[in-house]
């Protein structure tokens, strides 16, 4: 009896310190972005390795955008909840999609600049707010791109098993990145058909 209770007062305070967690996140989230000169806030105490193995893909794969690398730190397939578009999206996505995603970003927007500004650990999960700087060249179909700068927040997290990431919770603020550059929103039946696909960027 006292090691089932010891059992469920283990598991509630794990529980509690990821909500704890996330929620130090949210509020990152509301008050804005940081300087471009601070350093993130790191609070990882227990969960080095999955923090080092994090700032090791913000490196080669968020800024370098070296897509042959993708199978040292993600597993060959992963569940994506990616809610950009809003409402709960979850998909199995193969690591060879991402590999293609990072290396045709840095193509079309070489400029682009990730910082993050606050990392938070909790057992096998790594909670992330980033700050990302870029520049639209390539549009929203069927509109050309504007060219136009702009400067967005965005809150990822990643679940590890046995060093690789195997699983992404992920959202940015979209809507103040068409804001920025410009975009007005109509009555789907007022806006013109789309020409071409949505390039899936993050």
């Amino acid at each position: 009896m006292q090691s089932r209770s010891l059992s469920r007062r283990r598991q509630f305070g794990g529980q509690f310190r990821a909500l704890k967690t996330l929620g130090l996140a949210m509020i990152l989230f509301a008050v804005g972005p940081l300087s471009a000169a601070d350093k993130p806030i790191i609070s990882c105490e227990g969960n080095e390795k999955n923090l080092q193995i994090y700032l090791q893909i913000h490196k080669v794969l968020f800024s370098d955008r070296d897509g042959s690398r993708v199978n040292e730190f993600y597993a060959e397939e992963i569940i994506s909840h990616n809610t950009d578009g809003g409402g709960s999206v979850s998909r199995t996505v193969p690591s060879s999609y991402l590999a293609n995603m990072w290396n045709n970003s840095r193509q079309t927007t070489p400029e682009r600049v990730l910082d993050d500004e606050l990392i938070l650990c909790s057992g096998d999960f790594v909670i992330v707010r980033t700050r990302v700087r870029s520049r639209d060249n390539v549009g929203l179909p069927p509109y050309p791109p504007t060219g136009k700068p702009f400067d967005i927040s965005a809150i990822d997290i990643y679940r590890f098993e046995n060093g690789r990431v195997v699983e992404r919770w992920g959202n940015s603020d979209v809507m103040s990145q068409y804001r920025q550059l410009g975009y007005t929103f109509v009555p789907a039946e007022k806006a013109p058909a789309a020409q071409t696909e949505v390039s899936d960027q993050k």
